[in-house]
């Protein structure tokens, strides 16, 4: 699986290293793309490419990526919907405010959407509340963790899936499990 991932600041390098352990033995990470704005406070990673924010490079890591992880602050959407790969799991975890976001609408629209709990996700997560505001998703196409983790077969449509969290760690680790199976299981 080709990972690429959007911030390399702790929370980025934690949620890789979650990944790693939970993939261990399971799954091959064939290679990690760390997508960061300053690709000269990164130099010292070992075992991780690194790629400017907006660079031709940074979107052909994006579109052959197996999974992407969002860990920015990001206000605006980190890459266009189309780089996605259709069969592509995305994780966005960093913003957590209605007013920003880390995904385009569009790629919303067109993907499998997991979220811890729906109210939360409609009262907090920015990516959710804007895509639904301008009519790319709606709030009856939200799909509980719980119910991804209880009916994996809902993740295995004909678009990318996504999942944004507000914010609980532990759940990120169960999905992450999940998604890795999912794909598994699709080769």
């Amino acid at each position: 699986m080709r990972v690429v991932l959007y911030g390399a600041g702790q929370q980025g390098m934690s949620h890789l290293l979650t990944l790693r352990a939970v993939l261990e033995g399971r799954r091959e990470i064939e290679s990690v793309t760390a997508v960061v704005r300053s690709t000269q406070n990164y130099a010292h990673l070992e075992d991780i490419e690194v790629a400017a924010a907006g660079s031709a490079r940074a979107e052909e890591a994006t579109a052959a990526a197996g999974l992407v992880i969002c860990t920015t602050t990001a206000r605006q959407p980190l890459f266009d919907a189309q780089l996605i790969n259709p069969c592509a799991v995305v994780v966005a975890v960093g913003s957590h405010e209605p007013d920003a976001r880390e995904l385009p609408e569009a790629l919303l629209g067109r993907s499998t959407v997991v979220v811890e709990d729906i109210a939360t996700a409609l009262r907090e997560c920015g990516d959710v509340v804007m895509a639904i505001a301008e009519g790319e998703l709606s709030a009856q196409q939200l799909l509980t963790m719980a119910r991804a983790v209880r009916e994996p077969e809902l993740l295995r449509g004909n678009g990318p899936v996504v999942f944004k969290s507000s914010g609980m760690a532990w759940e990120d680790l169960v999905l992450a499990g999940a998604a890795a199976s999912v794909e598994a299981a699709s080769d």
